[in-house]
């Protein structure tokens, strides 16, 4: 049998029991395929789900603030997170919100990898998750928010404070058409250069 406490109250359960229970929490070792989460903490209503009619600044934010806990594990990032993702909130999180804000934003990056394949592809790095570059995470961040940025503005920066408050979806939905025409454009080139140099080398031999 195993001991446990809930509050001041011990009880025990047998190993059976036990392995019964971890059965319903293997949804734990996986990420949802859709975004799920708590539809309120306390008297205040999350955003969407999949955050559709949420500004894009929004989306920019807590991605960074993801990426960094990734890095750091620091849960003051998560806190912050949950007061954009619960507006009015403004508290330290509990663990069981932590870990359902974490899930959220973890399930709704995977969401939007495979519903704007284009623009959300894997880094070089093994998880993904902008690790095990020589630059620091701060740096990569910013580099990649920037980016977005300058890309929806075209370089007119008189542009940047519509583009953030863009829809979320909608500014991901341009920047995915954005990285599907850079790669048909690659994708050209290369079979212009092959064909350019398959005839060279025919016309040398």
């Amino acid at each position: 049998d195993f001991v446990f406490r809930l509050g001041k109250d011990d009880f025990k359960l047998s190993a059976t029991v036990v392995a019964d229970i971890i059965q319903d929490l293997k949804w734990l070792d996986e990420i949802p395929s859709f975004p799920v989460r708590i539809s309120r903490i306390g008297k205040f209503t999350a955003l969407p789900s999949d955050l559709q009619s949420v500004p894009f600044e929004k989306f920019i934010y807590c991605d960074n603030l993801y990426q960094g806990y990734l890095h750091t594990k620091n849960d003051s990032l998560i806190d912050e997170m949950i007061k954009v993702l619960y507006p009015g909130w403004n508290s330290k999180g509990l663990p069981l919100e932590r870990i359902a804000t974490f899930y959220w934003f973890a399930s709704l990056k995977q969401y939007f990898a495979k519903t704007f394949n284009h623009f959300f592809q894997q880094t070089d790095s093994t998880d993904g998750n902008l690790l095990g570059s020589a630059k620091s995470i701060g740096e990569q961040v910013t580099e990649a928010m920037n980016a977005q940025i300058r890309a929806l503005t075209k370089g007119d920066i008189t542009k940047e404070k519509e583009v953030l408050a863009m829809d979320c979806w909608r500014a991901l939905t341009e920047l995915n058409a954005q990285a599907k025409e850079y790669e048909e454009l690659k994708l050209k080139l290369w079979k212009k250069y092959e064909h350019n140099r398959d005839a060279y080398t025919n016309a040398k031999t």
